[in-house]
């Protein structure tokens, strides 16, 4: 399970450069295929590549099928694949559980709603702005990644993987924020490459509001269980997953 408070008290170096190849080589591109392979075997999951996606989006995921941008770099991509697992879990506890506090950021007409907004801003059939991002909307936010990273570490140690958690934990923070910036500056937030997104999320010394990552029951640590993803639902509601 990862620990919020470590999470949070982070300690930076000033050479940002360094600090960046330190998160590089938290895992090796053989330690990643390692990890792919596990995870493949689990879930049938299925890798590809493509020069890039539209909109400098680094990776697509629909259901089982990934698709990285070439440049993304193999720590984000161990991230981007764990983290994107830790949603499915989520989702699928959520529903078990019936808590519906989060389906509108993942349910088809959410997921719609945003895509229109980030695939036709400046357009004249665009939206002029993306959805406010409320203070509720916020801490959902940030409540629904941090219970997905948590089912990602519980992930990792039931497949023996433990040691990946502290990736997962270097880039939480960083993410959530890139989140909510794009969530709120729509495709100017969008960083140009993974290198950027580096620089200027998950080593630039962020922060997150502990308050903001309430619990309200989703996440437990006896609610991982390792066929604990409904393959269907995530098919049936039609999530799609973008790392821009």
């Amino acid at each position: 399970m990862i620990d919020d408070q470590a999470v949070l008290d982070i300690a930076l170096d000033d050479d940002v450069d360094a600090e960046i190849e330190r998160v590089l080589a938290m895992i090796s591109p053989q330690e990643l295929q390692r990890l792919q392979n596990r995870l493949q075997q689990l879930f049938q999951l299925q890798y590809s590549e493509t020069d890039s996606h539209p909109h400098n989006i680094k990776t697509i995921i629909k259901g089982r099928d990934i698709q990285f941008s070439r440049g993304v770099s193999p720590a984000s991509r161990a991230f981007m694949i764990l983290h994107s697992l830790g949603h499915y879990f989520f989702i699928c506890v959520a529903k078990r559980k019936n808590i519906e506090r989060y389906s509108y950021i993942y349910d088809l007409r959410g997921v719609q709603a945003a895509l229109h907004y980030y695939e036709t801003a400046g357009q004249s059939n665009g939206l002029d702005e993306p959805p406010p991002m409320t203070e509720q909307r916020r801490k959902d936010r940030v409540s629904f990644e941090v219970g997905a990273n948590r089912f990602a570490a519980d992930l990792l140690a039931h497949i023996g993987f433990e040691h990946v958690a502290q990736l997962l934990r270097r880039y939480e923070i960083g993410d959530i924020n890139y989140i909510l910036d794009v969530s709120r500056g729509g495709k100017a937030a969008i960083v140009p490459s993974d290198r950027d997104y580096l620089r200027q999320y998950i080593c630039a010394g962020l922060s997150i509001d502990p308050a903001d990552a309430y619990d309200d029951g989703v996440y437990s640590p006896d609610a991982f269980r390792p066929d604990g993803i409904d393959w269907q639902h995530i098919e049936d509601i039609k999530l799609e997953i973008h790392f821009f």
